[in-house]
């Protein structure tokens, strides 16, 4: 009789045991549920904090690269109201010269041919007609608003260079040779185009029946005197 009670009791004990097991096990279960939806949540949460991040960073250099865009249209905006500045001083002065050209040539019926030499000269060195090597005589009257047998007069009343190849061959020699001491890179054939002679050749060798030296020996000689 006592033994079968303490059986009894044994099996309440396991079931009580076996019931609370399976209640622990369930509660268990709930807390690890809720962990993992909070894990969950908080996985999501950090995605999308990280996605607000990128694309914060995102408008952050789209809005750098359109602060350098609109900085380049300012510049370039800039340099177009420096260049509408700059033709329109040109535009002031050119008008001066043209009023003072008109002053001029009002003038030349007036002058001496040496005077007049001196004028067409200085008119030749701002237009610079003598660096075209095809100019001729009929478009340098055109241009300077006179006629031929002004102009041919002029030379002609010169001590030296008197004819208009000779005059035309001086005033090349002359920019030839500042050509090269002031552009001491360029190349002896630049040279000789930039001054209006028709060839490298033709330059050399009026050089060096004029100074005794070539282009090359007296841009040395000047190099070694500065």
């Amino acid at each position: 009789m006592q033994d079968a009670l303490i059986l009894k009791l044994i099996i309440v004990a396991l079931a009580a045991t076996f019931v609370a097991v399976i209640l622990a096990l369930v509660l268990s279960f709930n807390v690890i549920h809720k962990l993992m939806k909070h894990n969950t949540n908080l996985l999501s949460e950090v995605r999308e904090r990280d996605e607000q991040q990128a694309s914060t960073k995102e408008a952050f250099f789209q809005t750098e690269h359109e602060l350098h865009i609109a900085e380049e249209e300012l510049r370039k905006a800039q340099d177009k109201i420096n260049d509408m500045m700059r033709q329109a001083n040109q535009a002031d002065r050119a008008d001066t010269l043209l009023q003072q050209e008109i002053n001029d040539v009002t003038n030349v019926a007036d002058m001496t041919d040496e005077q007049l030499m001196n004028w067409i000269d200085a008119q030749m060195d701002r237009v610079g007609l003598h660096r075209n090597p095809d100019v001729t005589l009929k478009e340098i009257a055109q241009t300077l608003g006179l006629t031929q047998r002004r102009v041919t007069q002029a030379i002609k009343a010169r001590k030296d260079d008197n004819t208009l190849a000779e005059y035309l061959t001086t005033k090349r020699l002359l920019e030839g040779c500042r050509l090269l001491v002031e552009q001491p890179n360029w190349t002896v054939d630049a040279v000789a185009h930039e001054a209006g002679f028709g060839g490298t050749t033709t330059f050399r060798t009026i050089f060096r029946n004029r100074f005794g030296m070539s282009p090359k020996q007296y841009r040395e000689k000047k190099r070694l005197m500065d």
